[in-house]
């Protein structure tokens, strides 16, 4: 045994002891380290966390070996250590032969003489810097009945004996109230509550290794009752992993608190004590709330590596949790609220200069209202090399090549959530790598946006995946946003978006502006254009990190003639060569002058990494919308939603790039879904109560596509979803309601349109198009639609200007109905009560008919159009004998 002297959080952590550089591979602290191995999804028993060796140098067979622990010790690296009472540090010194262990610096501290002054100030201190100090209360030293008899002096004893009484008492109920239910915690600004997990009784966590020696495991080395560093009272096994058994102890020398020890793998060469060394040095320097404490280190005979002392967390894993569920799998919002919160902790290491390495269900426990990560065993420096632990199934597949990175762990991060959310394929007892598609699993038909998230975070390839776990955690938001608009009808404000707000509207106004022909007799198209749909979109806000971001926010209300002389001179200017947002503000500010050509050529320009920013993507979309090139349109946009799938911008742009395509190809009125697709259209706006099964098919789940029926299928479903997530953003109601519209669901549409809210100042124009709409389709046309349309124009304000013109629509409308009735043969049976104030006959349809258009004639601006509505007028006006 060495001696030691280790300190989890104290000055003198630099003189720890020697340890190991192996990871346990249980995959755990408290629990099991079993991969996937419950309910259908898999075996019993699983993979743990396992090591992959990476040598970045094992190719360099000429170049002299390095001796780490030498670099360490001539460093003055926290492995090493120059007191006299370390163990072996890292520069290889003699193993001392005691055995005994010294305790860590977690022993309690001596307490104050009860009723005294706990704090006195040093000599130095002044006047005005006492220390904390005591003051007696006793609530009952004003009772009357008890006073002590005159004469008698105050029993010291007996205050203090009150005093431990009362604090005695306090702590029971401390301790009792633990597992009070109480709310959970609340995450993403309040969109989450997570549940309360009452904590469990910790003798209940010790099992019964007998099972586990059946299968052929080594006995465990620790007894129950054992004593481990004159400190710590073993309880029992409660987990066998890959570095043995992982014991439940009691800390007696800390009010007897519960404590995990795990064994550490052993060390033999002097690199492997060095490494060890400088591992267990930023283990203990970990504080985070999110995250495990740790207490010691200790060496003993019966761990070949000794011992690691850490917090004993009290609750179920969230692959435990996730066992409890209906369907083996937890709610979408529930799951993304655990990997939210696990996500401080992984970003806080992150800034360490260390990652995880083993994030797995396993490995997150819950308890009470809050969430922590266990099992700090494969922590393990950014591009460290040697043994790096992980399980499979989690573990990113280019650690071996690459090493331990913060795109590995993004890789843990995607795999945990998606076991959280579906049932994963398991071969082994082993996940599968990648996920099933939309065609397979309905609840990635639900949430798209989820599964375009899950992909980026898992691909394969570390460059294309979320380059910090900030960025994840902002899409991840997104992504949750939109999966309670879906689910719940509940909307949140978009906090973290990359973009600014549209900055203005398209198609709003189509429909309801064509009526204006009959007023000035000017004939006005109902198709969106390219230009209008770029001035409305969103733009892509600064990165304040930028070179130029000082240069740009003082140059943002500027023209954008000025702009573009500013910039084109600063782009040379020294300070302003790496920056990526000036030439990308450039292209922006041609684009708005319609500089197409020159913004081109700058876009072409930029180097590879450039262009593989989404802003590029971005604004070659735009670009591409102003050129008339819809179809690269569509695949720059749908490269940007790869990349940020929580963002509402890029679903609207390609759900207008949808559309253009659909105009393009003159089907943009026509019906083109079948019944199955169109239930599906219905399932996916969002708003109509229906659910998307597995039986209802789909055309494609491929956004790139020129197939019409695709293309209006996810045009719907793409303004549905801008719509129902984002409902100041009224271009994406609009759009829906077009496209729900050419598909022969009036009501479906017009129930789009009023939901728009009242405070918008596209709210009659929602309502007055509404009308429109129940008179436009002819052959759908009835008199119950005719009737809804008279009542809704007849409740919107007098001061409305169109009203005459969709007065006269609606009668004309209804004239028309009568007298196609009438040709074919029909009965016509109409309702009591007049239309507008007119009888609806075709006398009184007439008779209001014309009066409305004499009434229009004298407002048209126009001489020419005058005459001719007085002419439709006399044309339209009742027989009579006079």
């Amino acid at each position: 045994m060495k001696d030691r002297k280790n300190r989890a959080n104290g000055d003198d952590r630099a003189n720890e002891g020697s340890g190991d550089d192996g990871r346990d591979d249980s995959g755990m602290t408290q629990g099991s380290g079993a991969g996937p191995s419950d309910g259908h999804t898999g075996p019993v028993t699983g993979p743990g966390t396992e090591a992959v060796v990476f040598d970045p140098f094992a190719d360099d067979d000429d170049e002299p070996e390095i001796d780490i622990a030498d670099l360490l010790a001539g460093g003055g690296t926290a492995g090493t250590g120059t007191g006299s009472d370390s163990g072996s540090g890292g520069n290889g010194g003699t193993d001392s032969s005691t055995d005994s262990v010294t305790v860590s610096a977690d022993r309690t501290a001596e307490r104050a003489t009860d009723g005294a002054t706990a704090r006195t100030p040093g000599p130095t201190a002044s006047d005005g810097d006492a220390g904390t100090s005591a003051t007696p209360f006793d609530p009952f030293a004003e009772d009357s009945d008890d006073q002590t008899p005159t004469g008698a002096g105050t029993d010291a004893t007996t205050t203090r004996d009150a005093g431990e009484r009362s604090r005695l008492e306090a702590l029971s109920t401390f301790r009792r109230r633990r597992g009070t239910s109480r709310a959970g915690a609340d995450v993403a600004g309040g969109m989450v509550r997570l549940p309360f997990i009452p904590p469990t009784d910790p003798a209940r966590a010790v099992i019964d290794p007998a099972e586990e020696i059946a299968k052929g495991t080594e006995a465990p080395t620790l007894s129950a009752g054992d004593i481990v560093a004159g400190q710590y009272e073993v309880i029992g096994p409660i987990a066998h992993g890959g570095m043995g058994w992982i014991y439940l102890a009691l800390d007696h020398n800390v009010s007897d608190r519960w404590v995990v020890l795990k064994g550490m793998m052993a060390t033999v060469t002097r690199q492997e004590r060095a490494v060890a060394e400088s591992e267990r040095a930023f283990l203990a320097d970990i504080t985070h709330p999110g995250i495990v404490k740790i207490f010691n280190f200790i060496d003993d005979p019966r761990s070949p590596g000794g011992f690691i002392v850490m917090e004993y967390v009290g609750g179920p894993s969230l692959r435990d949790r996730r066992r409890l569920q209906k369907g083996n799998t937890l709610d979408v919002d529930v799951a993304i609220g655990y990997i939210l919160s696990v996500l401080p902790a992984l970003e806080y290491l992150h800034s360490r200069g260390v990652v995880y390495n083993d994030l797995k269900p396993d490995n997150i426990i819950i308890t009470e209202d809050q969430v922590k990560l266990i099992d700090l065993g494969a922590v393990t420096g950014i591009g460290a090399y040697g043994h790096i632990f992980g399980t499979k199934g989690f573990q990113a597949p280019e650690i071996a090549r690459t090493g331990p990175t913060v795109a590995s762990d993004i890789y843990t991060v995607g795999r945990t959530l998606a076991s959280l959310v579906v049932n994963l394929p398991v071969t082994d007892g082993v996940y599968d790598p990648g996920l099933p598609s939309p065609d397979d699993e309905p609840l990635f038909r639900r949430y798209l946006s989820l599964y375009r998230l899950l992909l980026r975070a898992t691909d394969p390839d570390p460059d294309v995946r979320f380059s910090s776990v900030r960025s994840l955690r902002d899409q991840l938001v997104g992504v949750l946003r939109e999966v309670l608009a879906i689910r719940d009808g509940r909307q949140y404000p978009h906090t973290a978006t990359r973009f600014t707000a549209q900055r203005s509207t398209f198609g709003t106004n189509h429909l309801l502006f064509r009526t204006d022909q009959l007023l000035d007799g000017i004939e006005r198209s109902v198709e969106i254009t390219a230009p209008e749909v770029v001035a409305a979109l969103p733009i892509p806000l600064t990165d304040p990190a930028d070179p130029g971001a000082a240069l740009l926010s003082a140059a943002s209300l500027t023209e954008p003639g000025e702009i573009i002389d500013t910039l084109s001179t600063a782009m040379d200017q020294p300070g302003f060569e790496n920056s990526r947002e000036i030439p990308l503000t450039l292209v922006r500010a041609q684009l708005d002058l319609g500089m197409t050509a020159e913004a081109e050529t700058i876009l072409r320009d930029m180097d590879a990494t450039a262009r593989r920013d989404w802003r590029h993507q971005w604004l070659s979309g735009v670009c591409a919308l102003l050129n008339g090139d819809f179809v690269s349109a569509q695949r720059y946009f749908n490269t940007v939603l790869n990349i940020l799938p929580g963002e509402p911008a890029p679903k609207l742009a390609l759900a207008a790039t949808d559309e253009l395509l659909l105009q393009a190809q003159g089907v943009n009125t026509v019906g083109l879904l079948d019944a199955d697709i169109r239930r599906s259209a219905m399932a996916l706006t969002y708003q109509q109560g229906l659910n998307l099964d597995e039986e209802t098919s789909v055309p494609s789940w491929s956004h790139l596509t020129l197939d019409p029926v695709a293309l209006r299928f996810h045009a719907l479903r793409l303004y549905g979803l801008v719509w129902s997530t984002n409902p100041t953003t009224v271009s994406s109601a609009f759009g829906m309601a077009r496209q729900l519209q050419a598909e022969g669901m009036v009501d479906a549409a017009v129930a789009t349109l009023d939901r728009v809210p009242a405070n918008s100042r596209h709210h009659e124009i929602a309502r007055l198009t509404t009308v429109l709409m129940f008179i436009t389709d002819r052959k759908a046309l009835n008199e119950s639609r005719i009737r809804r349309a008279g009542r809704r124009l007849e409740l919107l304000p007098t001061t409305e200007p169109r009203i005459p013109q969709l007065r006269i629509a609606v009668l004309s409308a209804a004239l028309d109905w009568l007298r196609d009735r009438e040709s074919s043969g029909r009965p016509v049976t109409v309702g009591p009560g007049q239309l507008f104030d007119v009888d609806f006959t075709e006398r009184g349809l007439r008779t209001g008919l014309e009066r409305g258009l004499r009434e229009l004639a004298r407002q048209s601006p126009f001489a020419r159009h005058r005459f001719r509505l007085v002419d439709m007028a006399n044309r339209i006006r009742p027989r009579t004998w006079f």
